[in-house]
């Protein structure tokens, strides 16, 4: 059975600590939305245009679109009319599936080899295309496209472990509307103002808070930063890190039974599995 796989990824349109007067007042969701209106195209390495287009809205902020790209090859043929053999130019664009939710701010994008070897080569160019739409340049917005890790295999490492020493994560610009509290949003708004691009922090103890660490954790996962742990598995054991990076969460459909909204709802899903809080 054929199947389409699909990869989350989080979607964040930062704008500079300092806007111009002539910058637009809307709120990321608006802009991601926009700039996938724009259906924008580039030539995105020589002799490749990439492009976005087939959007269909399924409400005011969710949607699908194709994204691909358009290269010229020469193939060898015998015409019939001639007698000879002849050279001829062909346009091929092979593209993908993605479905998005400009509100929560993630998009889905589904495996294409044709494309590239990896779905984050995809999400790169996807990136790429959206900082080319005009409503993210006349902002001045800088766009990031990061996968979403599963952190379940983290959180259980943390909840099992002896001893949790030292914990550290990753964070980028402002935009997320759920990042949490403790963590990823002051940090994120300290980054913005020293006008930097990421950073990282550690903290460390005897024994660190776990219900924190898991709020932390899941934050980190679902605004698409990375974090990693010291730990003391059981009292005679050596210290180990644990470590929260890597692929972004894959969901399989049935090819003959695909269904952008299905998918869409699905991911819903395994977004607010990811990212629910420890106190809900």
């Amino acid at each position: 059975m054929a199947t389409i796989e699909y990869s989350l990824f989080r979607v964040k349109m930062v704008r500079p600590h300092q806007s111009s007067f002539l910058h637009d007042d809307l709120p990321p969701r608006d802009i991601f939305l926009r700039a996938i209106l724009e259906k924008p195209s580039g030539e995105l390495r020589k002799g490749v245009e990439w492009h976005i287009g087939n959007i269909q809205q399924f409400s005011e902020y969710t949607g699908y679109f194709a994204a691909g790209r358009t290269t010229l090859s020469t193939f060898e043929k015998f015409d019939p009319l001639s007698g000879d053999f002849i050279e001829e130019e062909l346009e091929e664009s092979p593209y993908t599936h993605c479905v998005f939710d400009a509100r929560i701010g993630f998009i889905g994008i589904a495996k294409k080899p044709n494309l590239s070897q990896t779905t984050k080569g995809i999400a790169n160019r996807i990136e790429q295309l959206l900082s080319l739409a005009k409503v993210v340049q006349n902002n001045n917005i800088l766009v990031e496209i990061r996968p979403i890790p599963d952190p379940d295999g983290f959180l259980s490492s943390l909840d099992s472990a002896f001893r949790v020493f030292s914990f550290s994560a990753t964070f980028r610009g402002p935009n997320p509307f759920d990042a949490d509290e403790h963590f990823q949003k002051p940090l994120s708004v300290y980054l913005s103002a020293a006008e930097g691009q990421k950073g990282k922090t550690t903290i460390s103890g005897e024994d660190l808070n776990r219900t924190v660490l898991r709020e932390v954790t899941r934050s980190t996962a679902a605004t698409g930063n990375e974090a990693s742990a010291r730990i003391l598995k059981a009292r005679r054991q050596k210290p180990m890190t644990i470590n929260l990076r890597g692929d972004p969460i894959k969901r399989k459909y049935d090819e003959e039974e695909h269904r952008p909204e299905v998918v869409l709802l699905d991911l819903s899903n395994q977004y607010s599995r990811v990212r629910r809080r420890e106190d809900s």
